[in-house]
């Protein structure tokens, strides 16, 4: 190879890292606006969640001193379950606090966008399992008459905690998917280059 031709490589080389590296510090107004939605979006669930986490919190507390029996288990368990909410939720919102959206290229927002609709669907199918498990605990309350307010409060409290949660998943999963999926196949359509992947769009 002559040194005429390593020159040549070696600019070409610089100019497109350059390239890449301005595609990813100025991204379209399309892109930006895709990806400022997904973590706007992100920041509303997690404040739902830990809103909704804090209420149940705060009234599961006062709940279980005044009451006896089947509720003062739903209570307790509302308190327990909704502790872990509340971790999650803080999680999220720390997590949506370092995304910039300025800082994704197009592979990174779709995929960033695809990751989130198969988190809340699998969420989804884990929310239908606590509703089983709950029912379950129902069940067991007859052949254990000695724990039968535990088992009975305890499981009525997972099936209302799992329900609501199946509803705040399959609903977060459509909104996603009514408002993103269609700006996503737009960028997807109008990138020059591509993302060099098939990516499945539900």
């Amino acid at each position: 190879m002559t040194s005429f031709r390593k020159f040549f490589l070696t600019a070409g080389s610089v100019l497109l890292g350059s390239a890449v590296i301005g595609q990813r510090v100025t991204p379209s107004a399309e892109l930006r606006e895709f990806t400022e939605q997904r973590i706007r979006h992100q920041k509303t669930l997690g404040l739902t969640l830990g809103s909704f986490a804090l209420a149940n919190i705060a009234v599961g507390a006062v709940a279980v001193g005044q009451t006896a029996g089947e509720t003062k288990y739903f209570y307790k368990m509302n308190v327990y379950w909704n502790l872990v909410n509340l971790g999650i939720a803080g999680a999220g919102l720390l997590g949506s606090r370092k995304k910039r959206a300025d800082a994704e290229t197009l592979a990174d927002a779709v995929r960033q966008h695809e990751n989130m609709k198969q988190v809340l669907l699998i969420n989804a199918g884990l929310d239908v399992a606590y509703v089983i498990g709950g029912a379950y605990l129902r069940e067991r309350a007859e052949p254990h008459p000695a724990k039968a307010d535990q088992l009975r409060g305890y499981g009525t409290s997972i099936m209302a905690q799992g329900g609501f949660l199946l509803a705040f998943d399959l609903v977060n999963y459509f909104i996603f998917k009514s408002r993103g999926d269609k700006q996503e196949r737009l960028l997807l359509s109008s990138s020059p280059n591509g993302l060099g992947v098939v990516l499945p769009i539900r």
